[in-house]
Formats: structure tokens, C-alpha cells, sequence
């Protein structure tokens, strides 16, 4: 078992359940990640939370978000639930994140009845056992203190699956492999898994695009943020039993770049596929 105080697993937990203020409408607060900005995978599985709260008989299949503006980590979120539809098989909500009346965020969901149908699925790719990879939460926090970039805890273990961490990237190449797991049991409640998966998403997967250039995240000509952000859901999976997101970029142009995720279960099962389209501009190219 991992050492507790490398984790915020009960506090990011305690983020996603939000304050319900009226009818289909919800507050949640942030947290500090390093930067006066909500961090984006925040968001993303606050507002999943939200919308199934108003769909408690059927599982999320897929969520399209777009990035509007930055928010403020010192400012709760209200969250504005609209239903769409709700059909014989599935429901649709859009969800509008707010800081001060200005909108920041917004996402539409579909949610489906539990059904049986045709399976087929792209097989999972080679990959080393999680178990026998160093976790890369040790590695950050044995790292010399840099006051412009504290080492933040995460609700999941990361361990990569290549050369160096999931900072540095695999340098020079278009994809990558992590294995992710909380390190504590977590409740049954499948919604809250999916939440956690919505946060956990928006780490790294943009990052994907700056490897082939060599670039590092926190190196300082970068400036780097999520335009959009969709995840389908496959198959039934829990957070905190390992996952491997397998990772490629076919694109970066234009100050973008474009990153695509399959991600796996310990058996080979494909459990969510993710797309991501970001910004990874360089200002200042010859500092």
C-alpha cells in the first residue's frame, strides 16, 4: 500500500459530492493544483456528477465538454442542470458551470438503460505489470522543492509505463502508457467511479502532444490548456483497480494539439475511449 500522505483521494472524493442549492442545480468548491486556475479534470467530473444525480436509473455513455473560460480555485461553481430528453433508452443533459454568472464550462451527456448487445472491442496493447513499475507519486515527491511548482497530492497512483514519468513524457514519441489506481477502496456508488474517471481523464492525455517536440510540462515558455474534452464509456470498471490508458497524438498545428486515449482494465477489457484537443503554444521561443 502506498504511503496515505502522497494522496488527496478523500478530499477530491469529497470535491465531486456537490451541495445541491435548488432544483437541478448544484455548487461545488475547488482546490488548489498549482495554479490559480480550477483545474480542467475538476470540472469534468463535477459536472458528470451533476448530470447523473438527474439520471439515477441509467449509466453515462458519453460526455462532450468544451473549455470556455478559466476558473477562479478561490470561487465555488454552480453547476446548471438542463434535461434535455429522457427517452425510452436513454436521457440527455447539457450541464453550464458558472463562476460570478460567467460561464466557464459546458457539457452535454447521454446516459443509457443497461442493455445487452453485439461486443467487439480493439485488443489492449503490450504492457508491463503495474506492480512492477515504480510509482511516479514517489518520484515527484523525492524531487528537490520548487516553490513556483509544490508538488500538488493526486487521488490516483501513476505509474508509466516507459522511460522517465508521466512529467517528462516518452521524449520523441506520439504515444505513451499509464497504469492509474486509487490507493483505498472506494465506495460502491458507480457514479462517483465515473466522476473520478472525469477528473482523473485530464491528466496527462494533452500532455501526449508536446513529446515528439521534447518538451516538458512546466517548462516555462509553455503555455498549455484544454479546449474540449470527450469521453465515451464502454464497460463497467472501478477507479480504484488498476486501469492502463494507452495514449497517442496524430496531430499538433497551430498552436494545438489533438490526443486520443483508449483505456483498459487489468484483463484486456476496453472500458472508455477519450479524445482531447488543447492548446500548446510556446511564447517566447528563443529564451
Amino acid at each position: 500500500m502506498q504511503d496515505p500522505s502522497l494522496f488527496n483521494t478523500q478530499e477530491v472524493l469529497d470535491l465531486l459530492k456537490l451541495e445541491q442549492i435548488g432544483t437541478d442545480c448544484y455548487r461545488g468548491q475547488s482546490h488548489f493544483m498549482g495554479s490559480p486556475n480550477v483545474f480542467g479534470g475538476q470540472v469534468v467530473g463535477q459536472s458528470l456528477y451533476a448530470a447523473g444525480i438527474t439520471v439515477p436509473e441509467r449509466r453515462v455513455h458519453s460526455l462532450h465538454s468544451m473549455f470556455l473560460l478559466p476558473g477562479n480555485f478561490r470561487l465555488p461553481i454552480d453547476y446548471e442542470v438542463e434535461r434535455v430528453r429522457d427517452g425510452g433508452s436513454f436521457s440527455t443533459r447539457r450541464v453550464v458551470a458558472s463562476q460570478e454568472g460567467r460561464r466557464i464550462f459546458v457539457m452535454s451527456a447521454s446516459f443509457q438503460q443497461e442493455e445487452e448487445g453485439l461486443s467487439h472491442q480493439r485488443p489492449a496493447p503490450a504492457s508491463s505489470d503495474p506492480e512492477t513499475i515504480a510509482s511516479n507519486i514517489e518520484e515527484w515527491k523525492r524531487m528537490p522543492p520548487n516553490p513556483k511548482r509544490p508538488f500538488m497530492p493526486t487521488p490516483v497512483d501513476f505509474r508509466a509505463d516507459f522511460q522517465g514519468d508521466i512529467l517528462s513524457g516518452n521524449e520523441g514519441k506520439t504515444t505513451r502508457q499509464i497504469w492509474t489506481r486509487a490507493p483505498i477502496e472506494l465506495p460502491q456508488d458507480r457514479l462517483m467511479h465515473e466522476a473520478l474517471f472525469g477528473y482523473v481523464s485530464d491528466y496527462g492525455l494533452l500532455w501526449t502532444a508536446l513529446q515528439p517536440h521534447g518538451i516538458r510540462v512546466g517548462d516555462p515558455r509553455l503555455q498549455i490548456a484544454s479546449l474540449d474534452h470527450t469521453i465515451w464509456f464502454h464497460r463497467p470498471f472501478r477507479m480504484d483497480e488498476w486501469l492502463l490508458f494507452s495514449m497517442e497524438t496524430p496531430n499538433a498545428s497551430g498552436g494545438r494539439g489533438l490526443c486520443f486515449g483508449h483505456v483498459y482494465d487489468r484483463q484486456g477489457g476496453l472500458v472508455a475511449s477519450m479524445a482531447q484537443e488543447g492548446l500548446i503554444r510556446l511564447r517566447n521561443k528563443q529564451s
